[in-house]
């Protein structure tokens, strides 16, 4: 909801002097918007840098969610709620319709809106939005699902260009008895280019010691007051390749792709970054994990963004650093630990007790700092800066996707095949590197499986996954042994846990080296 606000201009970066606000025209059907979490810490220096726009009090907002008993609206990512606007004689009701269109950190989303007599919806007056057709052309009584009740400070900003409305919005969502609070900060475009959308945003979280930590949000407000009335709870959300390959356009040139592919991992980290901070469950860093090594992996095999000091490359990088340590310790404890007690049979148990004691602690420790990390401006900035270039229009170039990705992978097979003879005679970091080169290989074919031919993909995948399956069990085992001398002193246990490690070798490098043969023999599958 636009509101009517004298404009204001950011600090240090002033435009020319504003023209008197017009009169507010009839609203598009399309809501351009980026919201950002506001933390406690950050939210007085929000409320002060708000004030510099303009004086205006705080408007009570209070939204009534509807939908039709079997969940219609919400199973097509739409929403459809009626507002009271302020307090008092001269308040006001909006009933508004948002849809999804692109859904992430910067939504596009159809949005129509109008008065409303009262607190009830109206659906004859929506009949040029997609309403009935989202309601299947069916009859369906709407019904109260969830609410909320929030104070918007907002202001219209002029910013390079650009006017964007800029909206905190402090309050809860309730559904029932149950609540979650609301503090987020919107910013809304309403003429000119995404790009200062996002370059506001950086402004806004600033530099130096003073940063803010305002973390770009995945969630609208629908999608969490949803989640709540059906106490669905949060869950991790999986970074699967056919969401990445969904993206893949032949026809468009692999710049192209590499931003798209980009902003879809990038949110994918953001879904998963508030139950990695708040959860137990190692599945929320697994998850961010796996989208940043398939994010990494696509960029190589399209040659965008891989040199070294590239300042994509170097967030995704920091990124994927960040997630990296607390996931080899979530492995320690929850594989390879329980594998080496086994192994390790009538130990002391006591012995084992303290072990298993110790490394829940470092897995602590290493949780607090992933924390940290993500509740950083630094973070905040990153995440920005990623989802400001992936939304940056490419250069033009004639070099189609498939033209570069076909060539990358015969280059990535080759080396992954080249001169192994004996996989035995490598050391634990040749084997480490030769595990990454077979992940890499298997993440840009699931990418261009469908573009390829789906019988030869199939099989090399097959081979690919039981190779990396392979050798991530060795490089495991290997990342165990070097943990555990800081993790007990016991002779015993470093005896029989060097046995283990010595059998997965024995074990699993003869079968590695028959899957690299066979890959070898295979080729490409181009």
């Amino acid at each position: 909801m636009k509101s009517m606000h004298a404009t204001g201009t950011l600090a240090g970066r002033p435009d020319a002097a504003p023209a008197a606000e017009p009169e507010r025209p009839r609203k598009p059907p399309l809501e351009i918007e980026l919201k950002l979490a506001v933390p406690a810490s950050a939210l007085e220096a929000i409320r002060r840098q708000l004030s510099t726009y303009g004086a205006q009090p705080p408007v009570t907002l209070e939204s009534v969610y509807f939908d039709t008993a079997d969940r219609r609206l919400a199973a097509r990512e739409a929403a459809l709620r009626v507002r009271r606007v302020g307090d008092g004689p001269d308040a006001y009701w909006l009933q508004t319709l948002k849809t999804v269109d692109m859904p992430g950190a910067l939504t596009r989303r159809g949005e129509w809106e109008g008065p409303v007599p009262g607190p009830h919806p109206c659906p004859a007056d929506l009949a040029e939005s997609p309403l009935q057709s989202l309601l299947e052309g069916r009859p369906g009584k709407l019904v109260p699902v969830f609410r909320t009740r929030f104070q918007r400070t907002a202001r219209p900003v002029q910013y390079r260009g650009a006017r964007i409305e800029v909206a905190l919005d402090e309050g809860k969502i309730i559904a029932g008895r149950r609540t979650e609070p609301i503090c987020e900060l919107e910013l809304e475009l309403l003429e000119g280019a995404t790009s200062a959308v996002f370059a506001l945003a950086l402004d806004l979280i600033g530099r130096g010691p003073r940063a803010l930590a305002l973390v770009p949000a995945i969630d609208s407000k629908a999608a969490r007051g949803y989640r709540l009335a059906q106490r669905h709870g949060e869950r991790p959300t999986g970074a699967d390749a056919e969401g990445f390959c969904a993206l893949l356009q032949p026809q468009r040139t692999h710049q192209e792709v590499a931003r798209r592919l980009v902003g879809h991992g990038v949110q994918r980290v953001l879904a998963n970054v508030r139950g990695a901070a708040d959860r137990d469950d190692p599945e929320y860093v697994h998850q961010a994990r796996v989208a940043l090594r398939r994010t990494r992996s696509a960029l190589r095999l399209l040659g965008v963004a891989t040199a070294a000091d590239d300042p994509v490359a170097r967030d995704l990088r920091w990124m994927a650093d960040l997630f990296g340590g607390t996931r080899d310790w979530d492995v320690l404890l929850t594989q390879t630990l329980p594998s080496i007690r086994k192994a390790v049979g009538s130990v002391d148990p006591s012995l084992w007790d303290g072990l298993i004691e110790r490394a829940r602690q470092r897995r602590e420790r290493q949780r607090q700092r992933l924390r940290t990390a993500l509740a950083s401006a630094r973070f905040a900035s990153a995440a920005l800066r990623l989802l400001q270039w992936a939304d940056t229009p490419a250069a033009p170039t004639p070099e189609l996707l498939m033209d570069r990705a076909r060539h990358a992978i015969q280059r990535g097979h080759e080396r992954l095949t080249a001169g192994v003879k004996n996989l035995s005679a490598l050391p634990a970091k040749g084997r480490h590197r030769l595990r990454i080169l077979a992940k890499r290989q298997r993440y840009a074919l699931e990418l261009l499986a469908p573009a390829l031919r789906a019988d030869a993909a199939a099989r090399t995948l097959k081979q690919l996954s039981r190779l990396q399956q392979l050798l991530g069990e060795i490089n495991d085992a290997h990342v165990a042994m070097t943990m555990l001398p800081s993790l007990t002193r016991s002779r015993e246990i470093a005896r029989l846990a060097r046995k283990w490690s010595e059998s997965i070798l024995r074990r699993n490098l003869p079968k590695a080296q028959t899957r690299l043969e066979r890959l070898r023999r295979r080729g490409s599958s181009l």
